[in-house]
């Protein structure tokens, strides 16, 4: 699968790391980088010291290029092996708009750059130590014409952008793509509540026309709305959504979305929110439909270029999987008698990643000897769209028997009116081998809730083996800057062994 062109190997490939902040500086630094021939490593600096030393050593960096903010840090990495290169910033307003930037087929032409790798994006390392995957740009390309296709853009469209610099969602959904079909794109230093919703409302010829976002930007932007104008007179919340609703789309990705956001995102906004599935190893997969019905804890169907799988693992035939469901954007087969069956969902197409970056093993292992990519989440095709049910581990609870998705039992605890955000896990047990306990945030008016009457609650409305039987109860639930919950950091954080 690899034979033509080996991007794994180190001998072939130059690998620049650098330093950026979320303005013009990072569109500069990666082009230039690409017109090298070399792989781009976006580094976060706000990053702890251990996790971008990890970074840096593990992908053999040549160059750390830096702007003049951050030469201090770069330099004190220099040990490692990478050269530090200052880079002369380009010094503009704060709010940055890039319009009608038509380059980045400088070389799209070229088949053999296209299987170059462009990007090496590492993992959140939900599940493991961060894997180093490598983006060609025939992957970024399919990803951009895909999105283009499904969610319409245009030359005409204005975007805010506030994400990571150093995923997928920020660098391939929110920049590379409006600025490949030419729309602007308005940069933020950091996403803030007040400062984009704010933007959202501006009355001028430049209003913005769609936003991305994680599932918590929505949930602050709320809380700010809320704080801001839920005492204002409906003829307010009235010209609020009058104006929002000139906007076209607003997507929601990188974590589940909880149904009550997106319930009370529509009350504000006149808008529902479009959720899609994606992963750093394949881009875009999945999305709900621009036009039609978007159904609330749905990711919808394939992308133009991608082929979906739902299966089950088959323990008689190494590395291969019985097929439940299996299609593309045009047609959808379900196997005879496995209708809403559960299974892994698997990817294939030109939007799946090379491979791991110094890691054969992790790379023959994740994917079947047909080319699927397994993706380690649990899905259902149901009433024509596909529905995910949470990881194969971490959001799957053995619990006396039964297995449990946590996912369903914090759609179910995300209902109540005081429960800010939860995270459900589970927890080793002697008895029952795992319990299901939930984390629970509560919102400034919900102080008075205590596990008995949560249990109590949930009971009406979950069957009682996934009941939790523990509430914890925090002031926030951690996530990382993508907006994921990492539960195995939680599980241990919160139910791990207790040090003396």
């Amino acid at each position: 699968m690899y034979d033509a062109y080996d991007p794994l190997k180190r001998d072939k490939t130059n690998v620049i790391a650098f330093f950026y902040d979320n303005d013009v500086n990072y569109v500069v630094m990666l082009w230039a980088i690409w017109m090298l021939g070399a792989v781009a490593l976006p580094l976060n600096h706000a990053y702890p010291t251990e996790d971008l030393e990890y970074f840096l050593t593990d992908s053999m960096a040549s160059l750390l290029l830096t702007t003049q903010n951050h030469k201090e840090k770069a330099v004190s990495f220099s040990h490692l092996g990478p050269t530090p290169v200052v880079y002369q910033s380009i010094t503009s307003n704060e709010n940055l708009a890039f319009e009608r930037y038509d380059d980045l087929d400088f070389a799209i032409g070229e088949q053999w750059f296209l299987q170059k790798p462009a990007l090496m994006i590492y993992t959140s390392g939900t599940t493991g130590k961060p894997k180093g995957v490598l983006l060609s740009h025939t992957n970024l390309h399919i990803n951009i014409l895909g999105m283009i296709d499904a969610w319409r853009w245009i030359g005409d469209d204005r975007i805010v952008h506030s994400l990571p610099l150093n995923h997928v969602h920020g660098v391939v959904n929110a920049l590379l793509t409006p600025l490949y079909c030419g729309a602007t794109v308005y940069m933020l230093p950091k996403f803030d509540a007040k400062v984009v919703f704010e933007r959202f409302l501006e009355r001028n010829e430049d209003y913005i026309t769609l936003f991305m976002g994680v599932p918590t930007m929505y949930s602050l932007m709320i809380k700010y709305y809320d704080e801001t104008y839920g005492s204002a007179s409906e003829d307010t919340k009235e010209a609020i959504k009058e104006q929002l609703q000139k906007m076209r789309l607003f997507v929601s990705g990188s974590a589940a979305l909880p149904v009550p956001v997106l319930n009370k995102w529509r009350e504000i906004s006149g808008h529902t929110l479009l959720e899609r599935y994606g992963m750093t190893e394949i881009g875009m997969a999945l999305t709900n439909p621009y036009r039609g019905q978007r159904v609330p804890g749905a990711v919808g169907l394939p992308f133009k270029y991608v082929n979906f799988m739902i299966g089950v693992y088959n323990a008689y035939v190494k590395g291969e999987y019985e097929v439940i469901v299996e299609g593309n954007q045009k047609e959808v087969t379900v196997t005879e008698g496995k209708e809403g069956q559960e299974g892994e969902l698997l990817i294939k197409g030109l939007n799946v990643f090379s491979g791991y970056w110094n890691a054969p093993h992790k790379t023959t292992e994740s994917f079947t000897s047909t080319g699927w990519f397994k993706t380690g989440d649990m899905a259902v095709y149901e009433n024509g769209v596909v529905k995910m049910k949470g990881r194969l581990s971490v959001d799957i609870i053995k619990y006396g028997g039964y297995k449990i998705s946590a996912l369903e039992i914090e759609d179910v605890l995300q209902q109540n009116p005081d429960i800010q955000e939860c995270c459900v896990i589970g927890v080793s047990d002697i008895t029952w081998g795992q319990k299901v306990v939930a984390i629970v945030a509560l919102k400034p008016n919900g102080n008075t809730l205590t596990q008995e009457t949560l249990q109590e609650w949930a009971r009406e409305r979950l069957p009682k083996h996934k009941v939790p039987s523990v509430f914890k109860f925090v002031d926030q639930i951690p996530r990382n800057n993508m907006g994921k919950i990492n539960k195995k950091d939680i599980t241990k954080q919160y139910f791990g062994p207790k040090r003396k």
